[in-house]
């Protein structure tokens, strides 16, 4: 046996659940029964195999040896030498090399998805590499397709992504920055591709974003292929509308928390239009009620609704989750909801579109979130208010930009 095959079977045998990734392709356990290491005459042979796949490459060396984690230096007939790497999944300290490996998967299967559903379309760009300098996540595999002087973006989030509706955020974004990468070319469409079952509120958001900045098609992806979704055949909000409940007194040390207080109380430094007897947290309740964002409702001295957004830190997907509250709370003005179930007594409600105020520290606004501001309908306003960074000692607006003066 030689030093680099006892390291292997060394690993294997000590690791509580093993399982061999090859960039690209998805993971095989090594379960006893399931793989082999055998030092044959053309070199030292690994080979897994499961019920409908099978794996064998010849081990060149060994490239790293971590707690957990194996790098063997590997190569195949007619091929370049390669990578794999042996993971034990039991060690939580290599979560994100795993889940690194699970996007490398659908980023493969993303470009048969595109070459299936665009098949007159050069695939010029595919990646899932992270860019921060301009807001581009490494979750969610995108690309750039081009047919003559025409570029679509498109952008996919696999069955295994946490966050699917954070792909519209994204592809927002990655269609921005095309456009500003190549401002010759027409690029006029952004197709997104979501895991069936994930749909819901992307369809949702897309009826409230402007079609004149952008043509946004949503496929959703199922084992049996995919196909295009008609956002209006998605007419239901999952929603409900209690009656009000009291403010809370107890201490909450959250920062968006103590934000919400100090803005309950001085309401009328966010706004002199804002009535400061009205207001009401978080009323519409909604399915994903953890979205990490304070929402609460007011209304000013035309009784018209306004829904303020507050975030105490940067968060890239403050425009469009500020839209989900949004568009419930249209929802429930239009079906005469609100004087029915108690709120804003004895005060006649303007039926025009609720205002939206996004406040958060101003140094503290996503610089992405502007991008993702100029594609959301002209029928939502939308105010952003700057606040200054010592809110808790003195509430005060440095910047306010809104669609009209207030």
């Amino acid at each position: 046996m030689t030093d680099t095959q006892a390291v292997i079977e060394e690993f294997i045998q000590r690791a509580a659940r093993p399982v061999l990734i090859e960039p690209g392709e998805p993971e095989i356990p090594l379960e006893a029964g399931g793989y082999s290491v055998d030092l044959l005459p053309q070199g030292l042979q690994l080979h897994a195999w499961t019920e409908d796949r099978s794996y064998a490459r010849r081990v060149v060396g060994i490239k790293s040896r971590k707690p957990g984690r194996l790098e063997l230096r590997v190569s195949r007939l007619g091929r370049p030498e390669g990578v794999v790497t042996l993971l034990d999944t039991g060690d939580m300290r290599h979560l994100e090399v795993r889940r690194r490996g699970q996007r490398e998967v659908f980023r493969e299967q993303f470009r048969l998805i595109l070459k299936r559903q665009f098949p007159e379309w050069e695939l010029a760009e595919l990646t899932t590499a992270p860019d921060l300098e301009h807001s581009l996540s490494p979750v969610y595999p995108r690309a750039c397709l081009r047919r003559g002087t025409a570029v679509m973006a498109a952008i996919g989030a696999g069955p295994e992504t946490a966050d699917a509706d954070g792909a519209l955020s994204f592809g927002l974004i990655w269609l921005d920055y095309l456009r500003r990468r190549d401002p010759q070319a027409i690029i006029e469409r952004l197709a997104i591709f979501l895991p069936e079952g994930r749909v819901r509120n992307t369809a949702l958001r897309l009826r409230w974003l402007d079609p004149k900045a952008a043509r946004i098609d949503l496929y959703v992806t199922t084992q049996q292929g995919e196909h295009l979704l008609d956002p209006r055949d998605w007419g239901n909000l999952h929603t409900q509308l209690d009656a009000p409940s009291p403010p809370r007194s107890l201490p909450d040390p959250r920062p968006e928390a103590q934000l919400e207080a100090i803005v309950r109380a001085q309401i009328d430094r966010l706004d002199a239009a804002l009535r400061p007897e009205f207001i009401y947290r978080q009323a519409p309740v909604m399915a994903a009620q953890d979205r990490g964002i304070i929402d609460l409702l007011a209304v000013d001295f035309d009784g018209r609704l306004c829904v303020i957004e507050l975030k105490a830190s940067a968060d890239i997907h403050l425009p469009l989750q500020a839209l989900d509250y949004w568009m419930r709370v249209q929802w429930h003005l239009e079906q005469g909801d609100f004087p029915r179930r108690g709120y804003f007594p004895q005060l006649p409600l303007s039926p025009a579109a609720p205002l939206l105020y996004l406040v958060a520290p101003a140094f503290e606004f996503h610089p992405a979130n502007e991008t993702l501001l100029r594609f959301i309908s002209p029928a939502v306003p939308v105010w952003c208010l700057g606040v200054g960074a010592n809110w808790r000692e003195e509430l005060k607006v440095l910047t306010r930009k809104g669609p009209a003066p207030r």
